[in-house]
Protein backbone atom coordinates (compact mmCIF):
# COMPACT_ATOMS: atom_id res chain seq x y z
CA UNK A 1 0.00 0.00 0.00
CA UNK A 2 2.96 2.17 0.90
CA UNK A 3 4.53 1.91 -2.69
CA UNK A 4 1.12 2.31 -4.30
CA UNK A 5 0.66 5.43 -2.74
CA UNK A 6 4.25 6.70 -3.52
CA UNK A 7 3.96 5.75 -7.02
CA UNK A 8 0.60 7.68 -6.96
CA UNK A 9 2.75 10.98 -5.43
CA UNK A 10 5.04 10.66 -8.37
CA UNK A 11 2.68 10.18 -11.44
CA UNK A 12 0.28 12.82 -9.67
CA UNK A 13 4.01 15.01 -8.95
CA UNK A 14 4.64 14.42 -13.33
CA UNK A 15 1.45 15.51 -14.07
CA UNK A 16 1.72 18.52 -12.15
CA UNK A 17 5.24 19.39 -13.37
CA UNK A 18 4.24 18.91 -16.97
CA UNK A 19 0.59 21.33 -16.73
CA UNK A 20 2.95 23.81 -14.68
CA UNK A 21 0.51 23.42 -11.66
CA UNK A 22 3.24 22.35 -9.21
CA UNK A 23 5.44 26.11 -10.36
CA UNK A 24 2.19 27.59 -9.73
CA UNK A 25 1.74 26.48 -6.34
CA UNK A 26 5.48 27.06 -5.57
CA UNK A 27 5.02 30.93 -7.03
CA UNK A 28 1.96 31.14 -4.69
CA UNK A 29 3.67 29.91 -1.85
CA UNK A 30 6.63 32.12 -2.57
CA UNK A 31 4.15 34.62 -2.26
CA UNK A 32 3.04 34.40 0.27
CA UNK A 33 5.83 34.11 2.38
CA UNK A 34 7.08 37.13 1.26
CA UNK A 35 4.10 39.08 1.39
CA UNK A 36 4.04 37.45 5.50
CA UNK A 37 7.41 38.57 5.98
CA UNK A 38 6.87 42.30 4.41
CA UNK A 39 3.57 42.69 6.43
CA UNK A 40 5.51 41.49 9.71
CA UNK A 41 8.59 43.68 8.63
CA UNK A 42 6.21 46.84 8.02
CA UNK A 43 4.41 46.82 11.59
CA UNK A 44 7.31 46.15 13.14
CA UNK A 45 8.98 49.23 11.38
CA UNK A 46 5.80 51.92 11.67
CA UNK A 47 5.67 50.31 15.46
CA UNK A 48 9.41 51.84 16.16
CA UNK A 49 8.31 54.71 13.93
CA UNK A 50 5.14 56.13 16.15
CA UNK A 51 7.14 55.45 19.01
CA UNK A 52 10.02 57.55 17.60
CA UNK A 53 7.33 60.39 16.77
CA UNK A 54 5.68 60.38 20.14
CA UNK A 55 9.22 60.99 21.50
CA UNK A 56 9.63 63.96 19.51
CA UNK A 57 5.83 65.03 19.91
CA UNK A 58 6.55 64.70 23.38
CA UNK A 59 9.65 67.57 23.32
CA UNK A 60 8.33 69.83 21.07
CA UNK A 61 5.17 70.11 23.97
CA UNK A 62 8.05 70.60 25.97
CA UNK A 63 9.61 73.12 23.90
CA UNK A 64 6.14 74.85 23.58
CA UNK A 65 6.41 75.21 26.90
CA UNK A 66 9.49 76.86 28.13
CA UNK A 67 10.02 78.99 24.66
CA UNK A 68 6.55 80.92 25.34
CA UNK A 69 6.20 80.63 28.80
CA UNK A 70 10.03 80.57 30.57
CA UNK A 71 12.51 81.23 27.56
CA UNK A 72 10.63 84.89 25.89
CA UNK A 73 9.55 86.33 29.00
CA UNK A 74 13.04 85.83 30.22
CA UNK A 75 14.55 87.44 26.96
CA UNK A 76 12.39 90.04 27.15
CA UNK A 77 13.51 90.87 30.61
CA UNK A 78 17.01 90.99 29.32
CA UNK A 79 15.82 93.17 26.86
CA UNK A 80 13.77 95.55 28.94
CA UNK A 81 17.19 95.66 31.43
CA UNK A 82 19.93 96.59 28.81
CA UNK A 83 17.12 99.25 27.24
CA UNK A 84 18.23 101.06 30.37
CA UNK A 85 21.83 101.12 28.66
CA UNK A 86 21.36 101.66 25.15
CA UNK A 87 19.20 101.12 22.08
CA UNK A 88 17.71 97.45 22.04
CA UNK A 89 16.75 95.30 18.77
CA UNK A 90 13.44 94.07 19.29
CA UNK A 91 13.00 90.17 20.38
CA UNK A 92 10.75 89.06 17.34
CA UNK A 93 8.25 86.47 16.97
CA UNK A 94 8.51 83.02 17.00
CA UNK A 95 5.42 80.60 15.72
CA UNK A 96 4.59 77.72 18.43
CA UNK A 97 5.47 74.32 16.32
CA UNK A 98 3.00 71.44 16.44
CA UNK A 99 3.47 67.95 16.58
CA UNK A 100 4.40 65.05 13.52
CA UNK A 101 1.44 62.96 12.61
CA UNK A 102 1.53 59.10 13.58
CA UNK A 103 1.97 56.94 10.44
CA UNK A 104 -0.82 54.24 9.71
CA UNK A 105 -0.27 51.12 8.33
CA UNK A 106 -0.58 50.81 4.49
CA UNK A 107 -3.78 48.76 4.87
CA UNK A 108 -4.79 49.25 0.81
CA UNK A 109 -1.87 47.73 0.27
CA UNK A 110 -2.24 45.14 2.14
CA UNK A 111 -5.59 44.27 1.13
CA UNK A 112 -4.88 44.48 -2.52
CA UNK A 113 -1.90 41.84 -1.90
CA UNK A 114 -4.26 39.51 0.07
CA UNK A 115 -7.01 39.63 -2.51
CA UNK A 116 -4.55 39.01 -5.75
CA UNK A 117 -3.40 36.00 -3.18
CA UNK A 118 -6.74 34.63 -3.16
CA UNK A 119 -7.53 34.99 -6.51
CA UNK A 120 -4.25 32.51 -7.56
CA UNK A 121 -4.29 30.20 -4.85
CA UNK A 122 -6.57 28.15 -6.54
CA UNK A 123 -7.68 24.72 -4.34
CA UNK A 124 -8.30 21.62 -5.52
CA UNK A 125 -11.37 21.84 -6.39
CA UNK A 126 -10.41 24.45 -8.92
CA UNK A 127 -8.44 22.90 -10.26
CA UNK A 128 -10.50 19.98 -10.55
CA UNK A 129 -13.33 21.83 -12.14
CA UNK A 130 -11.25 23.92 -14.48
CA UNK A 131 -9.24 20.72 -16.09
CA UNK A 132 -12.90 19.27 -16.65
CA UNK A 133 -14.15 21.96 -18.74
CA UNK A 134 -11.12 23.11 -20.10
CA UNK A 135 -9.51 19.89 -20.83
CA UNK A 136 -5.90 18.52 -19.46
CA UNK A 137 -4.55 20.46 -22.49
CA UNK A 138 -6.36 23.52 -21.93
CA UNK A 139 -5.78 24.06 -18.26
CA UNK A 140 -1.80 23.47 -19.34
CA UNK A 141 -2.93 26.50 -20.94
CA UNK A 142 -4.30 28.30 -18.14
CA UNK A 143 -1.96 27.40 -15.93
CA UNK A 144 1.12 28.32 -17.84
CA UNK A 145 -0.20 31.69 -18.50
CA UNK A 146 -1.01 32.24 -14.95
CA UNK A 147 2.32 31.63 -14.03
CA UNK A 148 3.52 34.49 -16.41
CA UNK A 149 1.32 36.75 -15.10
CA UNK A 150 2.54 35.58 -11.30
CA UNK A 151 6.38 36.02 -11.84
CA UNK A 152 5.18 39.69 -13.17
CA UNK A 153 3.38 40.12 -10.16
CA UNK A 154 5.62 38.39 -7.63
CA UNK A 155 8.61 40.81 -9.29
CA UNK A 156 6.11 44.08 -9.26
CA UNK A 157 5.66 42.86 -5.59
CA UNK A 158 9.20 42.84 -4.26
CA UNK A 159 9.90 45.81 -6.34
CA UNK A 160 6.92 47.59 -4.22
CA UNK A 161 7.72 45.87 -0.94
CA UNK A 162 11.18 46.78 -1.14
CA UNK A 163 10.67 50.43 -2.08
CA UNK A 164 7.96 51.05 0.78
CA UNK A 165 10.06 49.12 3.33
CA UNK A 166 12.85 51.86 2.54
CA UNK A 167 10.38 54.95 2.72
CA UNK A 168 9.90 54.23 6.48
CA UNK A 169 13.59 53.45 6.76
CA UNK A 170 14.38 57.20 5.31
CA UNK A 171 11.15 58.41 7.44
CA UNK A 172 13.01 56.71 10.24
CA UNK A 173 16.11 58.20 10.45
CA UNK A 174 14.74 61.52 9.28
CA UNK A 175 12.44 61.92 12.78
CA UNK A 176 16.03 60.54 14.42
CA UNK A 177 17.59 63.52 13.25
CA UNK A 178 14.69 65.85 14.20
CA UNK A 179 14.91 64.64 17.84
CA UNK A 180 18.51 65.37 17.58
CA UNK A 181 17.86 69.03 16.61
CA UNK A 182 14.97 69.50 18.93
CA UNK A 183 17.06 68.46 21.51
CA UNK A 184 19.96 70.81 20.81
CA UNK A 185 17.33 73.62 20.17
CA UNK A 186 16.04 72.64 23.91
CA UNK A 187 20.13 72.76 25.54
CA UNK A 188 20.17 76.01 24.23
CA UNK A 189 17.21 78.02 24.41
CA UNK A 190 17.50 76.71 28.32
CA UNK A 191 21.12 77.67 28.36
CA UNK A 192 19.67 81.23 27.31
CA UNK A 193 16.79 81.37 29.65
CA UNK A 194 18.89 79.86 32.97
CA UNK A 195 21.77 82.49 32.27
CA UNK A 196 19.91 85.53 31.39
CA UNK A 197 18.41 84.71 35.34
CA UNK A 198 21.36 83.53 37.06
CA UNK A 199 24.25 85.11 35.64
CA UNK A 200 22.97 88.53 33.36
CA UNK A 201 20.19 89.90 35.08
CA UNK A 202 21.72 89.83 38.94
CA UNK A 203 25.03 91.75 37.52
CA UNK A 204 22.96 94.60 35.62
CA UNK A 205 21.66 95.04 39.07
CA UNK A 206 24.61 95.36 40.11
CA UNK A 207 26.08 97.56 37.48
CA UNK A 208 22.67 99.81 37.73
CA UNK A 209 23.13 100.13 41.21
CA UNK A 210 27.19 101.44 40.69
CA UNK A 211 25.44 103.89 38.32
CA UNK A 212 23.27 104.95 40.96
CA UNK A 213 25.92 105.42 43.56
CA UNK A 214 27.88 107.44 41.59
CA UNK A 215 25.51 109.65 41.05
CA UNK A 216 24.49 110.18 44.45
CA UNK A 217 28.26 110.56 45.18
CA UNK A 218 28.40 113.83 42.87
CA UNK A 219 25.50 114.87 43.93
CA UNK A 220 26.28 114.99 47.47
CA UNK A 221 29.95 116.07 46.44
CA UNK A 222 28.37 118.88 44.35
CA UNK A 223 26.06 119.84 47.59
CA UNK A 224 22.85 119.08 44.94
CA UNK A 225 19.22 118.48 46.80
CA UNK A 226 18.62 114.82 45.66
CA UNK A 227 14.70 114.22 45.70
CA UNK A 228 14.94 114.87 42.08
CA UNK A 229 17.28 113.11 41.00
CA UNK A 230 17.49 111.55 37.87
CA UNK A 231 19.57 108.63 36.77
CA UNK A 232 21.41 108.11 33.73
CA UNK A 233 23.55 105.30 32.61
CA UNK A 234 25.58 106.23 30.38
CA UNK A 235 28.51 103.05 29.95
CA UNK A 236 30.56 104.72 27.55
CA UNK A 237 31.99 106.82 29.94
CA UNK A 238 33.67 103.76 31.89
CA UNK A 239 35.00 102.82 28.92
CA UNK A 240 39.34 103.00 29.73
CA UNK A 241 38.40 103.93 33.21
CA UNK A 242 38.75 101.78 36.79
CA UNK A 243 35.15 100.79 35.87
CA UNK A 244 36.04 99.18 32.62
CA UNK A 245 34.74 95.96 34.00
CA UNK A 246 31.37 97.09 34.04
CA UNK A 247 31.86 98.60 30.14
CA UNK A 248 32.71 95.31 28.98
CA UNK A 249 30.32 93.54 31.12
CA UNK A 250 27.11 95.54 29.37
CA UNK A 251 28.75 95.43 25.93
CA UNK A 252 29.05 91.70 26.03
CA UNK A 253 25.34 91.33 27.47
CA UNK A 254 24.50 93.24 24.41
CA UNK A 255 26.07 90.53 22.46
CA UNK A 256 24.67 88.07 24.18
CA UNK A 257 21.35 89.12 24.28
CA UNK A 258 21.83 89.67 19.90
CA UNK A 259 23.23 86.00 19.46
CA UNK A 260 19.91 84.60 21.84
CA UNK A 261 17.76 86.40 19.81
CA UNK A 262 18.67 85.31 16.90
CA UNK A 263 18.81 81.20 18.13
CA UNK A 264 15.54 82.28 19.65
CA UNK A 265 14.21 82.88 15.81
CA UNK A 266 15.98 80.54 14.18
CA UNK A 267 13.94 78.70 11.39
CA UNK A 268 15.39 75.40 12.03
CA UNK A 269 12.10 74.46 14.20
CA UNK A 270 9.78 75.36 11.27
CA UNK A 271 11.92 73.53 8.74
CA UNK A 272 11.68 70.43 11.43
CA UNK A 273 7.81 70.06 10.73
CA UNK A 274 8.08 70.23 6.85
CA UNK A 275 9.92 67.23 6.73
CA UNK A 276 13.47 69.43 5.39
CA UNK A 277 16.20 69.44 7.64
CA UNK A 278 19.48 67.90 7.14
CA UNK A 279 22.72 67.70 9.07
CA UNK A 280 23.72 70.71 8.27
CA UNK A 281 20.62 72.19 10.37
CA UNK A 282 22.70 70.03 13.32
CA UNK A 283 25.83 71.88 12.20
CA UNK A 284 24.49 75.26 12.44
CA UNK A 285 22.14 74.62 15.98
CA UNK A 286 26.21 73.14 17.10
CA UNK A 287 28.06 76.73 16.16
CA UNK A 288 24.91 78.22 17.67
CA UNK A 289 25.20 76.43 20.79
CA UNK A 290 29.30 76.91 20.36
CA UNK A 291 28.85 80.82 19.61
CA UNK A 292 26.75 80.94 22.88
CA UNK A 293 29.03 79.37 25.09
CA UNK A 294 31.89 81.26 23.95
CA UNK A 295 29.90 84.22 24.78
CA UNK A 296 28.55 83.49 27.68
CA UNK A 297 31.84 83.41 28.76
CA UNK A 298 33.18 86.72 27.58
CA UNK A 299 30.27 88.03 30.18
CA UNK A 300 31.23 85.70 32.88
CA UNK A 301 34.87 87.12 33.07
CA UNK A 302 33.08 90.59 33.53
CA UNK A 303 31.53 89.95 36.42
CA UNK A 304 31.99 92.03 39.21
CA UNK A 305 30.71 88.59 41.35
CA UNK A 306 31.63 85.61 40.28
CA UNK A 307 28.17 83.45 40.30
Amino acid sequence: MGFFNKLLDWAADKVQTATGEKERRQLVQELKDQYEQFKIDVERIIASLNRIIEEFNEKVRYLNTIRKGVVEKNIHRLSDFLGKFGRVKEVGEYSKETEKQFVDLPEQQFERTENYISEVDWSKDDVFINTFFLSPIGMKLKTRKQNLAMRESLHEFQLEAEETINQLKMRTFSIQLDKQICDLYIECVEFISNYIVNIILPELELVEAFFQALKIKDEVIADQKLHDLRFKNEIDLLQDTVYEKHYMFIKNAFMFYIISCKIYNTPVLTRLLNNQTSNEDIGLLEDHKEILAKQGQAVRNNLIINR
